[in-house]
């Protein structure tokens, strides 16, 4: 009989399954969630990618993956939600029913026990969504029970307050914004217009109010069949020479694979994060969609994740002057300008930016739409608007000097 909530002994041997295949079995510390140690490994196809060394699995790479996998320590809202939910620790939520995600099909049962991931993934039964979404997003006085904790948001990582829900028989994401005024949701749905706008695979976003607060809603990129293989992944098992940007290794290796609109896709995000002056794109941010049966590589995953940008952290002096160069994080690179982020786009030329010309005027309208919510002052809205232009306009300028 299945346990309400999975993993109760805190050493014991557990299997790794992924899906119905058994990948291996180890001594496993559920208050830790970790293994202390891989007793056996019954199918390597199937071992997470980043734990993969040379034929064996890196035990430190495993719980690397596994940690990771969860809620962190930085998630705003975290103490609060903890003690919602009676746990005293955000890893105890990973060792709780399962491990089961709904962007990966990886999930932990004991040794002895025998039943299919058909009967328990989130993606086919339904999961306290109430319950937990209250826990993670209300002010005040909540009482949730302890079914709050069943749930696919235990394995759900990021800053941000964020919950999973299931719509019109679709998984959705509700993500905040920032302490300032909320405008990640706002920046994640105008970086998904622009997306589409100029032919990228993105995913898409909307906005809403929950629990008195402005979400970005945006539909599971993933299903029963696809897994997010991340770009932190990717280069856990490629190593590049540390001394070296690691962007041209990154695109040779999806190359390799079998992506064959790797440099294409790249030159999508790179054109993204300049429009929305991203500072979140971090190995975890993107990657590669594989089949969760065959393992093979598809594609590489629609973009996501490109809120925190547009000055959304900056207070409204500091939008009186700007930079004239504008730094970004990039794979190991801690500092890329425009110009060098520029010089990485490889086919500029493809873009038709003409198809932006009314965004700022549709992101100035959302922005007021929002505003009794995010307090945000007319000043701040036309600051923000003329922003957008600006990065707009030197796309332009870009690409009108490199066509001469």
């Amino acid at each position: 009989m299945l346990k309400i909530f999975g993993i109760r002994n805190k050493k014991k041997t557990y299997v790794l399954m992924h899906k119905n295949v058994a990948v291996l079995a180890g001594d496993y510390d559920s208050q830790k969630a970790s293994f202390n140690a891989i007793t056996e490994v019954f199918s390597y196809d199937h071992v997470p990618y980043s734990a993969r060394e040379n034929g064996s699995v890196s035990l430190e790479h495993l719980n690397h993956w596994l940690r990771w996998r969860g809620i962190p320590g930085y998630r705003v809202g975290l103490d609060r939600l903890l003690s919602r939910l009676e746990v005293e620790s955000p890893r105890e939520l990973l060792s709780k029913y399962y491990g089961l995600s709904v962007s990966d099909h990886y999930w932990l049962r004991e040794e002895e026990e025998q039943f299919s991931y058909d009967s328990v993934n989130f993606f086919h039964h339904s999961f306290d969504q109430d319950g937990f979404g209250r826990a993670m997003f209300a002010f005040g006085k909540v009482d949730v029970t302890s079914s709050a904790r069943r749930t696919p948001n235990n394995t759900l990582a990021g800053y941000q307050k964020k919950a999973w829900f299931h719509r019109n028989n679709e998984l959705v994401l509700f993500k905040g914004g920032s302490f300032l005024y909320q405008m990640e949701p706002i920046n994640e749905m105008i970086a998904s217009v622009m997306a589409k706008r100029l032919g990228m695979d993105a995913v898409p976003y909307t906005t809403e109010i929950y629990e008195s607060q402005l979400v970005s809603v945006c539909p599971n990129m993933l299903d029963m069949n696809h897994e997010l293989i991340t770009a932190d992944d990717v280069l856990a098992v490629h190593v590049p020479p540390a001394d070296r940007f690691h962007f041209n290794d990154y695109v040779s290796i999806l190359k390799e694979m079998g992506i064959a609109n790797a440099s294409k896709c790249m030159d999508d995000m790179l054109v993204l994060d300049f429009l929305m002056m991203n500072t979140d794109r971090h190995n975890q941010n993107f990657g590669v969609i594989i089949n969760a049966d065959t393992m093979k590589w598809e594609k590489v995953a629609p973009i996501f994740d490109t809120g925190t940008g547009l000055a959304c952290l900056k207070f409204d002096d500091e939008l009186k002057t700007w930079p004239a160069d504008y730094r970004y994080r990039l794979f190991n690179a801690k500092e890329i300008s425009d110009k060098a982020l520029i010089s990485l786009i490889q086919n500029i030329e493809r873009y038709d930016f003409s198809v932006l010309d009314d965004i700022p005027d549709i992101y100035a309208k959302q922005m007021h739409k929002y505003q009794m919510i995010t307090n945000m002052s007319n000043p701040r809205i036309e600051a923000q608007k003329r922003l957008l232009g600006w990065r707009i306009r030197l796309l332009k300028q870009v690409q009108l000097r490199k066509s001469k």
